[in-house]
C-alpha cells in the first residue's frame, strides 16, 4: 500500500488560490497560500480564510507550485484511495499496462492524480521518475504494488529529471526491487528498439509519440523526408511501411542510435542518416529543388517560457514554409509541437500563414495528439503540451 503521511499539516489560500481549487486547477501557487504548516511531501488539508474546505494537496514549500490537489472529497485519503487510483491507472491502459514485448506509459502524473510521479514499462520492467518530494518518498511501496499488479520483475528509479532541483532533491539512478537490465530491446511503433533505461531518454524512450508512430504508416506514403529525427520514431516505422527515408538532426549520437536500431529491422538501405542543421538542409533543398513526397516535424520545443513565444512562433512558421515548399501539390506534412506555450490555434495558425507564403492551401486531414496512455487532465492545461497537424498541400 501506498504510505500516508501523516502530521498536523494544513494549508490556507486567499481568494484566488481557492478559486483556483474549486474551479478544479490542481496547482496553486506560492503567491495564493495565506498560510501554510507542513512539512515537504506531506498531505495538508487545504482551506479558504472562512475555513470552507477546498481540497486536500501535497505540499512542496520550496517550489512555486507549492500545493498539488490529491482529492476535492473531504474524507481524507486513506491508503484505499492510493491503491483504487493505481488499479484505475492501470486499468485505463489495457492491454498496454500487460505487454511483454512492448512499452507503455503507466502513471501521468497529476493525469492520473499522482501529482510529480511518472511510471512506464518496458517489457518486464518498470522505471519511474518522482520530481516532488512527495512521489521521491512513496515510489519504492508504489513500486512493489505495480510490480504485483503488472507481473514485472523488476523497477529502477530514474531520479535524474533536472525538475527535481526544484524540489531539493538529489539526482540519482538506482534500483527499486529484481534487477532491472541496463537495456533491453522492445517493439514501438512497429519496430525493434534497444532501450537504456540507465541513461536513455526521460525513462529509456519518448513514448508521447508511440501512437503516431504507428499511424504515420497510414498516413505518408512515397519518399519521406524526417526532420528533427531523433533517435528514429519516425523513420524505422515509416521504413518498414516500404518507404524510402531521409532523416537529419542534429545529434550524433541519437543519429548513431537510430542507425543502430535500423541495422537490427534490417533497414539499413532504406534510411539515408544525415547529421546537421534542419533548418540549413531545409535551404540548400530548396535552392537544389529537391522534393519530397511526405514531410515530418517533430523539433524540440520552440518556446519554453511564454517569454519565447513570438519567436517561437515565427520559427514554427519558417519551418512550416520551408517544408511546404518541397512538397508537390497533394503532398503531406505531418508537423508537431511540444510547445506548452503555444496553443493548438497558436500553431495552426503558423500553418496557414506559412502556406500563405509558399503561395499554396493546407487541408488539414487530422489533429494527432499524445499517445493514449498520456491523459490530458481537461483542467489542466500544462497537460496538453503535445499537438499536431497532419496536412496535406493544396495549389493556392
Amino acid at each position: 500500500m501506498i504510505p500516508l503521511v501523516t502530521s498536523a499539516a494544513a494549508a490556507v489560500v486567499d481568494g484566488r488560490g481557492a478559486r483556483r481549487a474549486k474551479r478544479g486547477h490542481p496547482w496553486i501557487y506560492q503567491d495564493d497560500v495565506a498560510q501554510l504548516t507542513a512539512e515537504p511531501g506531506d498531505l495538508v488539508r487545504v482551506v479558504d480564510r472562512h475555513g470552507a474546505f477546498c481540497c486536500w494537496a501535497i505540499a512542496s514549500p520550496a517550489s512555486k507550485i507549492t500545493l498539488r490537489r490529491v482529492s476535492r472529497i473531504e474524507t481524507p485519503p486513506d491508503r484505499s484511495f492510493w491503491s483504487e487510483r493505481l488499479r484505475l491507472s492501470i486499468g485505463r491502459r489495457g492491454e498496454r499496462a500487460f505487454a511483454l514485448t512492448g512499452c507503455a506509459r503507466l502513471i501521468h502524473a497529476e493525469a492520473d492524480g499522482f501529482p510529480g510521479l511518472t511510471v512506464d514499462r518496458y517489457g518486464e520492467h518498470l522505471v519511474l521518475q518522482a520530481t516532488t518530494v512527495w512521489a521521491d518518498r512513496v515510489q519504492a511501496t508504489l513500486a512493489t504494488e505495480l510490480l504485483a499488479l503488472t507481473r514485472c520483475i523488476s523497477a529502477l528509479s530514474r531520479a535524474d529529471a533536472k525538475g527535481r532541483e526544484l524540489e531539493g532533491l538529489p539526482l540519482s539512478v538506482h534500483p527499486l526491487a529484481g534487477e532491472p537490465p541496463a537495456a533491453l530491446e522492445v517493439e514501438e511503433g512497429g519496430a525493434l528498439r534497444t532501450v537504456d533505461l540507465y541513461r536513455g531518454h526521460k525513462t529509456g524512450l519518448y513514448l508521447d509519440q508511440q501512437d503516431n508512430h504507428w499511424a504515420a504508416r497510414e498516413w505518408l506514403h512515397g519518399k519521406v523526408l524526417d526532420l528533427f529525427c531523433g533517435e528514429g520514431g519516425f523513420s524505422l516505422p515509416l521504413a518498414l511501411a516500404g518507404c524510402p527515408v531521409t532523416a537529419v538532426d542534429q545529434s550524433r549520437q541519437g543519429l548513431e542510435r537510430a542507425d543502430a536500431a535500423a541495422a537490427r529491422n534490417n533497414l539499413s538501405s532504406s534510411i539515408e542518416w544525415i547529421e546537421g542543421d534542419v533548418f540549413d538542409f531545409l535551404a540548400d533543398a530548396e535552392i537544389n529543388r529537391v522534393s519530397y513526397d511526405a514531410i515530418v516535424l517533430d523539433p524540440p520545443p520552440f518556446a519554453r517560457r511564454r517569454t519565447e513565444l513570438a519567436g517561437g512562433l515565427r520559427g514554427y512558421r519558417d519551418l512550416h514554409r520551408r517544408a511546404l515548399k518541397l512538397l508537390p501539390i497533394g503532398g503531406r506534412m505531418l508537423s508537431f509541437s511540444c510547445s506548452f506555450h503555444a496553443t493548438p490555434a497558436d500553431f495552426e495558425l503558423t500553418v496557414r500563414e506559412a502556406a500563405e507564403e509558399a503561395s499554396c492551401s493546407a487541408v488539414i486531414l487530422a489533429r494527432p495528439g499524445p499517445a493514449q496512455d498520456h491523459p490530458e487532465l481537461l483542467e489542466l492545461p500544462e497537460s496538453r503540451y503535445l499537438k499536431g497537424v497532419l496536412v496535406e498541400k493544396r495549389a493556392g
